[in-house]
């Protein structure tokens, strides 16, 4: 114990050491990224990677028999070749990684592939067979049966040096046994997404002791870990934290807004690029509800965790959306230590205050984006995190044809409130570096780091939108496999150059429970609006894709909760048939309220949205 306070005494005043602490006899360590720590330029690799590369490449290196590895993304090459060396000394590696993945970075898959010792297996299975947009998201590895390194990062440059990310390692025989299953599921038997464990559901909660702390594992898609995340914020006393890059789940979102209502404190740091790309984002809500602020980083807050109550932390790799908890192959981790918790505080208090200080102090350097979304329909678009609190004077942006090289062309007086800009005197083929800084009563700041770009076709044709930002032209910009208002149209007569904010100022989420008959006297008050209401199920209804729980039979005039029969299996794995279970039993629905054909619903897409009243 006086080793941990020790410990913990040391990293107070070494801000650029790593971050990691040992917990319980070396069982757990936690590491974090620094990409705070390369500003301006972002030109300090060693620190930003904080010791998170040297962790992970010592632990290749300690392996003696196995690695086995499931990652959405394995790029870094100082990691390919410490699996060179593994495989030099006999090492066995198997790697499950994301097809889409290995079409995209063909040159690094195909050198691991060439690995003697390396057998290599995708999700591409699983994405001919099932219906849903399915990802293999999963970065964790295991080490002779017994190590598990896990956490939100992928195994990829960006995500080492620029992005916000943890990792762990957990020295835990059952634990490794326990993701062991999980990684034969899809490199033994082929099984991905909902075909896992044909489909159980896993809802016991269980922890195991791990040295000092107590751990639970859990892998989606089984919708145990929206149940998990959901149970502790409901039980939150004191305080919640939240480090997050997509955040669309709105029940989770609704348990947040009455977990503030009680009393609990709740703040957070959510992702810029999470929060702007996606309509359907929550953050718009816990922004409006004065949760959080969004991050300043020049990469990505890619965490996903929590911080319940200052003694235990939530983590893995699944965002808070459907997708993370119901589609794809995740991992969530609940780990009850204080000092652990105590570490991810620290992180998180580094992220919220850089971002603080940015948007009030228009004097720092801007920040240009590294990784760009919706960028296919223009040649060279260059992306910015502007000061959301105290506003520049101007931007001005260069072009150089090297590392902060010689301005080649410079474009100044950039409105103050734009975002991003489009290069149009650029060329197929061409490289280019680009950096900005501001102009402040009448002074310009330094110069920001650098965004650097070869010039591509644009992915689609133009489409003769009336403006860049509106969403007529039926096109997948954004390559989400649907349409809508997250695809800004191709490149159009008139382009927006200005900044491309939500403008919805509505109130969304109802606390509360709401009557039934208020949803249907009154819709216009509630629609598109997270709310809560109860009601005694009349009837269930099968009609074509729907199942249609009923609080009336007639459904025209009254609300029904609206399950797709593509939603069915994650009820099924719970061992609940909708179309019969409800009926007759008094509910509790939580979702946002919506009208079809003047028909009122809520649609329902997980379980743990219906409760049973007794």
């Amino acid at each position: 114990m006086k080793k941990l306070v020790l410990g913990l005494i040391l990293l107070a005043f070494c801000m650029g050491c790593p971050l990691y602490v040992h917990s319980g006899g070396d069982s757990i360590e936690v590491y974090f990224t620094d990409p705070l720590a390369g500003l301006p330029w972002m030109d300090k690799l060693h620190a930003q990677a904080n010791g998170v590369d040297t962790a992970l490449i010592s632990l290749i290196d300690s392996a003696q028999k196995t690695i086995d590895a499931a990652l959405y993304r394995l790029t870094y090459q100082p990691i390919i070749t410490a699996l060179q060396r593994a495989c030099a000394r006999g090492v066995s590696v198997r790697i499950v990684t994301d097809q889409s993945s290995v079409e995209r970075f063909s040159s690094e898959y195909s050198q691991l592939q060439s690995l003697p010792c390396v057998t290599l297996k995708t999700d591409a299975s699983a994405d001919a067979r099932e219906r849903f947009d399915h990802t293999m998201h999963h970065k964790f590895a295991i080490i002779d049966s017994a190590i598990i390194w896990t956490g939100s990062l992928n195994w990829a440059d960006r995500e080492l040096f620029f992005d916000a990310n943890n990792a762990l390692v957990i020295r835990d025989e059952r634990v490794a046994q326990l993701f062991t299953a999980e990684f034969n599921e899809m490199f033994l038997k082929d099984r991905f997404g909902q075909q896992k464990y044909d489909g159980k559901v896993f809802t016991q909660l269980r922890a195991y002791a791990v040295g000092s702390a107590a751990v639970g594992i859990y892998f989606t898609p089984s919708g145990a870990p929206q149940k998990i995340v959901r149970d502790a914020i409901r039980n939150a006393q004191k305080s919640i934290k939240i480090a997050m890059f997509y955040f669309t789940d709105d029940l989770l979102m609704a348990e947040l807004a009455a977990a503030q209502a009680r009393g609990v404190q709740i703040d957070a740091v959510w992702d810029f690029r999470g929060w702007e790309r996606f309509e359907d984002s929550e953050i718009d809500d816990a922004l409006r509800l004065g949760i959080g602020v969004v991050d300043a980083l020049p990469g990505l807050v890619h965490h996903k965790f929590a911080i319940i109550d200052d003694k235990a932390v939530i983590t893995g790799s699944t965002n808070w959306s459907d997708s993370g908890f119901f589609s794809n192959d995740e991992n969530l981790l609940t780990i009850e230590s204080p000092a652990i918790a105590a570490q991810f505080s620290r992180h998180f208090e580094r992220l919220k205050n850089d971002a603080l200080t940015y948007d009030q102090t228009p004097t720092l350097p801007p920040r240009v984006t590294i990784r760009h979304y919706n960028t296919q329909d223009v040649l060279a678009r260059i992306e910015w995190r502007p000061h959301l609190g105290r506003s520049v004077d101007f931007y001005e942006l260069c072009r150089a044809r090297e590392s902060f090289g010689p301005c080649e062309r410079v474009y100044s007086q950039i409105p103050a409130n734009h975002r991003y800009f489009i290069d149009d005197g650029v060329q197929i083929g061409q490289r280019w570096f680009y950096r900005m800084r501001s102009a402040v009563s009448g002074q310009f700041t330094d110069w920001s780091n650098e965004f650097v770009l070869t010039v591509q076709a644009p992915f689609c044709l133009i489409a003769g939108a009336r403006e860049e930002c509106d969403c007529d032209d039926a096109i997948d910009n954004d390559g989400d496999r649907s349409i809508d208002c997250d695809d800004l149209d191709c490149k159009a007569a008139t382009k927006c150059l200005g900044p491309q904010w939500r403008e919805n100022t509505r109130e969304r989420v109802v606390l509360g429970l709401t009557p039934t008959e208020a949803l249907e006297t009154h819709p216009e008050r509630y629609l598109e609006k997270l709310v809560t209401t109860e009601f005694t199920v009349v009837a269930t209804a099968v009609s074509g894709s729907v199942i249609r729980v009923q609080s009336d039979r007639d459904f025209s005039n009254h609300l029904s909760v609206i399950i797709f029969r593509s939603y069915e299996p994650r009820f099924q794995g719970l061992g609940i048939d909708p179309t019969r279970f409800y009926t007759k039993k008094k509910i509790r629905v939580t979702g946002e309220f919506s009208q079809y054909q003047g028909q009122p619903q809520i649609i329902v897409r997980s379980p743990w949205q219906i409760e049973l009243v007794q």
